[in-house]
């Protein structure tokens, strides 16, 4: 179905390229979209099924998946493995689409995950324990017992016991990012072991070439970091990309350029990816946004902000106001179940803004690149015929 509505020939203009978007040319857009969907569906299917340990894992899970829409006895065993599968995909797929955009990637972190935390700190704070329930906050689902303090006794609360409460669901999404980092090193692998140019890795090259030319400052400075880390990758193989990995940085999508041009075998970038974003990254990230949204800290900031605002906006005391308003809902089922405040409708209509703006993304983006390699096919045909 793709190849029917997908134009037959390839831009080679990267200007007429970047005019390749869903407001200007929408079906040619959606017709090289809808190729590359097909294509992908093909191939995975294809490597599923020729993959004895895919085959394993996955005939398991969907039968198990699938038996939880019939009544039966098995239910009750059923529905939790049903429930933490449904978990897993929730958060590991929220750090795919992370990062599986070179540069338009969901950032679902700052959407989804550090949001979760920030609940749960401030939930811990309200309750004084951590015994609330957390693992149903997925799939845009609220259940009546969601961040519920319950009847738990207060007790002395640890900050790590605040930190472990939260890591779970962020060390997914992490090792989520680091799937999400399959994509161009496989294209840029695949391009290097088949002897063929590699369009990605060229093109990286080209854009170093041209901003280090360019009169900005910081434009000079992005390519002086680009180019030192392609360096650091080739010379310390494993550890550097553990280290590249390690934090938050927005050079990382290069990494798995990189790597595949270099032909680093797959599990060698993948384990160092992996253990980098989440194992070392993430856990960082959670003990950060614990300490900054405790009592103590927020108090710190309060303070900050009472004195940098003029004494009649009354800030402090509106922050404060809201943000134990805010912490009562963990306390009182009743203020829980209450419609959204302005502030959730906001933050709604932004989360829809932010999904749609990336699913455009996307779609452009693989339409551009399908028009790019028909282009680069035909070129290379008419050579051949030459």
């Amino acid at each position: 179905l793709g190849y029917v509505f997908s134009p037959k020939k390839g831009i080679s203009s990267k200007e007429e390229r970047a005019n390749l978007v869903l407001y200007k040319r929408p079906f040619s857009v959606i017709g090289y979209f809808s190729a590359v969907a097909v294509d992908t569906i093909i191939y995975f299917l294809r490597s599923t099924i020729r993959s004895p340990a895919a085959m394993a894992l996955i005939i398991p899970l969907t039968g198990t998946y699938v038996s939880s829409f019939f009544e039966g006895d098995h239910i009750q065993y059923v529905e939790p493995i049903v429930f933490y599968m449904e978990f897993a995909v929730w958060w590991i797929g929220l750090g795919v689409l992370s990062s599986i955009g070179l540069g338009t990637g969901m950032h679902s972190g700052f959407l989804f995950t550090f949001p979760h935390v920030i609940e749960v700190t401030l939930a811990a704070q309200a309750c004084g324990h951590v015994q609330f329930e957390t693992f149903s906050n997925m799939w845009w689902v609220k259940t009546p017992d969601q961040f519920q303090c319950g009847d738990y006794p207060k007790e002395d609360l640890k900050f790590f016991d605040v930190a472990l409460k939260a890591l779970l669901p962020a060390v997914l999404w992490g090792c989520g990012t680091a799937v999400g980092e399959i994509p161009p090193y496989a294209i840029s692998l695949a391009a290097r072991n088949a002897r063929i140019a590699n369009s990605s890795f060229d093109q990286l090259q080209e854009e170093i070439a041209e901003e280090s030319k360019s009169k900005n400052f910081i434009m000079r400075m992005k390519t002086s970091l680009e180019k030192w880390m392609i360096d650091f990758l080739k010379k310390n193989g494993f550890v550097g990309v553990l280290l590249m990995a390690a934090w938050p940085n927005a050079f990382f999508d290069l990494c798995g350029i990189c790597c595949g041009h270099f032909g680093m075998p797959f599990w060698k970038f993948f384990s160092a990816t992996l253990i980098g974003k989440g194992f070392m990254k993430v856990p960082m990230q959670v003990v950060v946004m614990v300490t900054v949204f405790s009592e103590a800290y927020l108090n710190i900031v309060l303070a900050m902000v009472e004195k940098i605002t003029p004494v009649a906006w009354e800030l402090k005391s509106k922050l404060l106001g809201a943000l134990n308003k805010y912490k009562a809902k963990f306390v009182n089922k009743s203020l829980a179940t209450q419609g959204p405040n302005i502030l959730k409708r906001l933050w709604g209509g932004f989360l829809i803004v932010a999904i749609g703006f990336f699913v455009v993304s996307c779609i452009q983006e693989f339409a551009q690149q399908r028009a790019a390699e028909m282009a680069k096919k035909e070129k290379e045909e008419s050579k051949k015929k030459r």
